[in-house]
């Protein structure tokens, strides 16, 4: 599995880069490595048995990937795809190959790993499309540890919050106006206040609070960001 920029460290450990779009592991194929997010974020994507598949979570740094090999489980479930470019640390495993003595540390990676894919899910079921785009790029923010969120494609957006790529555009637009996003300053960056930001403000339609009117130049600007 050579890569570009590839450096080998102690303990058989490789470490490698990978670019924005480069898959890392792909569904169904046999998993020979545990692979562990160094720097930047990662895309799970799940196929269905018919049909294209769809982003269900995002990882990122510390969270590992392909612990199922150690229980003899070697296919992979899901596609990782580099969400941004990224740096990945990889180890060789012998299929069912799992030490007492790291069990354990294997149990509590795989409950993590779990409850990502929970939190991941529940974003699928806030009733307002505003809302799950909010909380979607919060997990981004909150997996990369920073409160600066490059935005993802819309496509990779919409399908993390069950949105049409269009819906998404118009409800980071609502965001910006209502004062839950901010814009950075540079394309395609968004600030996100700390959470629980203007969460009492009275919300009379059911969504967000919308600072000011509805214009078509903020939609624009907006849309011009995912260009």
């Amino acid at each position: 599995m050579a890569r570009l920029g590839q450096t080998e460290g102690g303990d058989g450990i490789v470490e490698f880069g990978v670019s924005a779009g480069e898959p890392v592991l792909r569904q169904g194929e046999p998993v020979r490595h545990v692979l562990a997010a160094k720097v930047g974020l990662l895309t799970l994507r799940r196929q269905g048995p018919a049909g294209p598949g769809r982003a269900i979570a995002v990882i990122g740094p510390g969270q590992t990937l392909g612990l199922r090999v150690l229980a003899g489980q070697d296919a992979a479930p899901v596609d990782a795809v580099a969400l941004t470019d990224a740096r990945v640390c990889a180890r060789a495993v012998v299929p069912g190959a799992v030490a007492p003595a790291v069990s354990a540390a294997v149990l509590a990676e795989c409950v993590r790993m779990a409850e990502t894919l929970a939190d991941w899910a529940a974003i699928g079921r806030l009733p307002l499309a505003a809302q799950r785009v909010e909380a979607a790029l919060r997990g981004l923010a909150a997996t990369a540890d920073t409160h600066r969120v490059v935005l993802p494609d819309r496509e990779v957006l919409a399908e993390l919050t069950a949105c049409a790529p269009e819906t998404v555009s118009r409800a980071i637009a609502t965001l910006v106006r209502a004062g839950r996003l901010q814009r950075g300053e540079r394309r395609r960056i968004v600030v996100l206040p700390p959470a629980g930001a203007d969460a009492a403000l009275p919300m009379p339609d059911g969504g967000l609070p919308v600072a000011r009117q509805d214009t078509r130049a903020a939609d624009d600007a907006i849309n011009r960001r995912f260009a």
